[in-house]
């Protein structure tokens, strides 16, 4: 793989990883109306179900990043006279 074409996929993980931590970021106040004790897990059981997912999706685009930052990129042929360059 070309060093271009794993920086590109290394965007794409970056993207996801924005994604999720917004998304996360948005239902911060979830914890903090339960803790206060004016909501109940239950009534946000199904958001609460998403963030867990969004972890597990953060989780998996940091694993990939480390994995495609540790390849060794092929090398690109040096052009020669030979080639008519």
């Amino acid at each position: 793989m070309k060093k271009y074409e794993i920086d590109a996929l290394i965007n794409e993980q970056k993207s996801i990883l924005q994604d999720r931590q917004a998304k996360l970021t948005s239902y911060d106040y979830i914890g903090t109306k339960i803790a206060m004790g004016v909501a109940t897990r239950e009534e946000y059981a199904e958001k609460i179900a998403e963030t867990v997912q969004w972890r597990k999706d953060k989780d998996a685009a940091t694993a990939e990043i480390k994995r495609l930052e540790a390849l060794e990129p092929e090398e690109d042929p040096k052009p020669s006279f030979e080639d008519g360059v």
